[in-house]
């Protein structure tokens, strides 16, 4: 099983990588890209608890695009990705 703070700065990255707004399903697929190699796989419901926990922290901003929940990284998010 996978670190709950890998996640966190896997996700961070992510976002700050491809400096775009993602849904829950594009962030996913990210991740389990990163994690094939190890033969690891993230879990859904931890997936949902890191971006809950990051937007409850302002380090993501959510917004909708059609009917699905999308975020994006915030100014603070990227500066807390760069410190860690």
């Amino acid at each position: 099983m996978l670190e709950k703070t890998k996640v966190i700065v896997d996700v961070l990255d992510i976002f700050v990588s491809l400096k775009k707004g993602l849904n829950l399903t594009d962030v996913n697929f990210q991740l389990n890209n990163i994690y094939e190699t190890q033969g690891k796989k993230v879990d859904q419901q931890m997936l949902i608890e890191v971006i809950n926990e990051l937007t409850a922290d302002g380090y993501l901003k959510t917004f909708k695009v059609g009917a699905l929940d999308s975020w994006k990284i915030t100014e603070e998010g990227e500066d807390h990705f760069y410190d860690l």
